[in-house]
C-alpha cells in the first residue's frame, strides 16, 4: 500500500501507517493507533486532524451496494455540444441528485457520470428524460457494471 501513497502532500511514515490503520478500520480508536505504533493518543489525534484539515483523509461510512434495493451500476459517457464549456455541464449534472459521480475526461467522452439503477428501462429513461435535456448535453453513451472485480474504497477524491 506505500507505493498508492505517493500525494502531492509529504507523508511520512508515521502519517502512512495512521492512514494504514484508518483504512483498515475507520472505527479504530486513537488510543488504539498509538499503542500499535508507539506514541502518545495526542499525537496521533493531533495527526488526524491534520490529515482531515488537509483533505488527505475523511472517515466516512462505506454503504455495501450489493444490499441496496438498485444495485445496478450504470456508467454514462457524455459528449458536450462544441463550444460550450464543460466545466458549465459538469456543474449542471452534479446538481442531479441520482448522478453520484461526475468527472471531466480527456479522450472519448467530455464526462463520465456514474449512477445506480433498478434496470436497463430505468436508466434509458433516466437519460432521456433528464440527463440529455441538461443544457450542453449533445450525445450520451451508457453501459452497465456487469461484475465489479475489484474496488479499493480505500482511494477516492476528497471535494
Amino acid at each position: 500500500m506505500d507505493a498508492l501513497l505517493v500525494t502531492q502532500y509529504s507523508l511520512d511514515d508515521i502519517d502512512r501507517n495512521i492512514i494504514i490503520c484508518l483504512a483498515e478500520n475507520g472505527r479504530i480508536s486513537n488510543r488504539e493507533i498509538a499503542r500499535r505504533l508507539d506514541l502518545t493518543e495526542g499525537a496521533i489525534r493531533a495527526r488526524i486532524k491534520r490529515l482531515e484539515a488537509d483533505d488527505i483523509v475523511r472517515i466516512s461510512a462505506v454503504v455495501n451496494v450489493n444490499r441496496l434495493e438498485q444495485p445496478t451500476l450504470a456508467f454514462m459517457w457524455i459528449d458536450v455540444v462544441p463550444g460550450v464549456p464543460v466545466a458549465q455541464v459538469t456543474e449542471r449534472l452534479s446538481e442531479l441528485r441520482q448522478i453520484f459521480l461526475v468527472r471531466a475526461l480527456i479522450g472519448r467522452a467530455d464526462i463520465l457520470t456514474m449512477t445506480f439503477v433498478r434496470d436497463a428501462e430505468q436508466l434509458h429513461d433516466y437519460v432521456h428524460d433528464v440527463v440529455q435535456k441538461v443544457p450542453g448535453v449533445d450525445r450520451v453513451r451508457y453501459s452497465f457494471a456487469r461484475q465489479i472485480i475489484k474496488h479499493d474504497y480505500r482511494f477516492t477524491s476528497i471535494i
